[in-house]
């Protein structure tokens, strides 16, 4: 969220306003989540678990994976709104006549630029993605025609997985806690680590130089500044190893 201030702070708008606000306050919100509680014996008219102490413990791992499910998938879907309008920010006109996130795949695969090729773990994050998602029988088609039919590679290939999984997500057709089938969390970890990933490139394309030195704290002055390109291939690792 800061490189996001950061990297368009030539682009602030007059009046405090933040770079990228849509983008922005979408990561603040999914980074702020520390606690999740769902209680599907809410709609449980029976109250059998009151009563019965197996009804109860059943209740106790239905309410446990609820709440991780429910967790996983709120955190997902902020990061998802921040990435298309990461996509909105970062190509304006662009590819306009198509949705979103096609326009992201579009440009990841016809830019001349593949900044994907120095983003440290892009592909690694990607496959382990792919992977986690192909265990998903109704989307297991469309994954393996990215590369296979469609040639997609790089970050084109993993923006086309991300919109092939939101719209699995979005129309309903995963399994939930709930459902009567084994529900999963992992590929909304494993696609949002992807997503928050193609939202760094797209900054990279976006940002006027990126050889310009920016805060890493608007705050602590302390932390010192580093070059845009530097910051933005670095963000999804763990600071310490490349802030210093």
């Amino acid at each position: 969220m800061q490189a996001i201030s950061s990297c368009g702070h030539e682009n602030l708008i007059d009046g405090g306003h933040e770079a990228w606000p849509g983008a922005l306050y979408a990561l603040h919100m999914a980074v702020s989540i520390e606690d999740v509680f769902v209680d599907p014996s809410y709609v449980d008219e029976s109250k059998s678990g009151l009563y019965c102490d197996i009804a109860w413990d059943f209740d106790e791992v239905q309410r446990e994976e609820a709440s991780k499910y429910v967790a996983a998938l709120t955190i997902f879907n902020f990061t998802w709104t921040a990435y298309e309008a990461a996509i909105e920010h970062a190509l304006g006109p662009d590819f306009s006549k198509d949705k979103l996130p096609v326009q992201a795949r579009k440009f990841f695969a016809t830019s001349d630029k593949k900044f994907d090729d120095d983003l440290i773990t892009f592909e690694r994050s990607y496959r382990g993605a792919r992977q986690i998602c192909r265990r998903i029988h109704d989307i297991r088609e469309p994954i393996d025609m990215i590369e296979k039919k469609y040639n997609l590679k790089g970050a084109a290939a993993a923006a086309e997985l991300a919109r092939i999984f939101r719209n699995h997500i979005f129309h309903g057709k995963d399994s939930t806690p709930l459902s009567g089938e084994r529900a999963m969390v992992s590929h909304f970890y494993a696609m949002t680590r992807l997503l928050l990933m193609l939202v760094q490139l797209l900054l990279l394309h976006h940002v006027r130089n990126a050889q310009l030195n920016i805060p890493l704290s608007f705050i602590f002055e302390h932390k010192g500044e580093l070059p845009a390109r530097h910051v933005l291939l670095n963000l999804h690792r763990p600071e310490p190893r490349w802030a210093a």
